[in-house]
């Protein structure tokens, strides 16, 4: 059974006597909560027998902002990611194989899937428990610092061999990102594809603003360089965040870049599970100047940096952003 709020699945409807297809297709409901650039959703689902396979849906890549499909595929590792935590906690075993079409670049993933023998759910629960909490909150962070023992954790998400994660509380870091963040708000927004691009998926109302607040947001984006009033946002918060995180590979490729995408989905379900959140700070890696100079941050500057966050405690945020129904994401 499907949810009619897609935030709303429960785990005790998992259909234990069901066929293989309908618990692959319960196991999804999970893995469409994950968070997407400009929440884009660019995913889309083939329940093969015991197989997945996720596809990139090439009609919601961000273009402008994400002309390189860096964060398309990030998107579609935390997407993945929620897969995998799901399948284990239901006693699936399970092998990923990462682009398994050399002719196909959209294929991005494919998993098979084998009931495990043991009835006893498996992996850190919890991050299972969290999929349903955890979401990106976009407010100002109240400054608290992050426990050592909590951070440590934190680190220790990061497990495959080609992806780093640096946490810092460096004030130094923090001030030269802020500088770096008002530097890109400052230039993205100065760009007319750039506003109209993010306009548009405001009025798609993916922010979860009413339909009213979504057609003014979009007019308002498109027609206004808010880049001052952004950056000065932008600013607060950043400010307000007692730890940044930035997420890197050893390479640049498609299979590392969903990889990155996986640890951070990790990251942001533990530190929920502790009252943490977090929010990426896409612009920094996505105007290559600004992206050149994060990677002189780095403790290996030879490191792609590929996704910048925040972490802090703060309140939830009153709404979490809509998803789309899991019919519209099944081929």
């Amino acid at each position: 059974m499907t949810a009619t709020d897609p935030w709303e699945v429960c785990e005790s409807r998992f259909p234990a006597s069901g066929s293989f297809a309908e618990r692959l297709r319960f196991l999804l409901q999970y893995a469409v909560l994950a968070p997407s650039s400009h929440n884009t959703q660019p995913w889309k689902f083939r329940i093969a027998e015991n197989r997945i396979d996720i596809f990139l849906d090439q009609e919601r890549w961000l273009q402008v902002a994400d002309d390189d499909q860096r964060e398309l595929h990030i998107s579609v590792g935390c997407c993945l990611e929620n897969l995998r935590i799901s399948a284990e906690h239901f006693g699936f075993r399970q092998q990923i194989q990462y682009l398994p079409e050399a002719g196909n670049p959209l294929h991005a993933a494919s998993i098979q899937f084998e009931p495990n023998s043991s009835t006893v759910p498996q992996g850190d629960q919890r991050l299972f428990q969290m999929i349903v909490v955890r979401h990106t909150n976009h407010g100002e962070y109240d400054g608290r610092p992050i426990p050592e023992s909590v951070l440590q954790e934190l680190q220790e998400c990061c497990r495959e061999s080609q992806i780093t994660l640096q946490l810092t509380d460096d004030a130094s870091v923090k001030r030269k990102v802020d500088e770096l963040v008002v530097q890109a708000d400052a230039i993205e927004f100065a760009d007319p594809a750039f506003r109209r691009e993010l306009g548009y998926w405001i009025g798609q109302g993916v922010f979860g603003t009413s339909w009213l607040m979504s057609k003014i947001g979009k007019l308002a984006v498109t027609h206004i360089n808010m880049g001052d009033s952004m950056a000065k946002k932008d600013s607060v918060i950043l400010m307000s965040s007692p730890v940044l995180g930035l997420v890197s590979s050893t390479d640049n490729s498609r299979e590392s870049q969903i990889q990155v995408g996986q640890v951070y989905q990790r990251i942001s379900l533990l530190a929920a599970a502790f009252g943490i959140w977090c929010q990426p700070m896409s612009q920094i890696v996505q105007v290559e100047e600004i992206k050149q100079q994060v990677a002189q941050l780095q403790v290996d500057p030879e490191l792609f940096p590929q996704l910048p966050f925040r972490l802090g405690f703060a309140q939830p945020e009153e709404h979490r952003t809509p998803r789309r129904p899991l019919e519209d994401v099944l081929l």
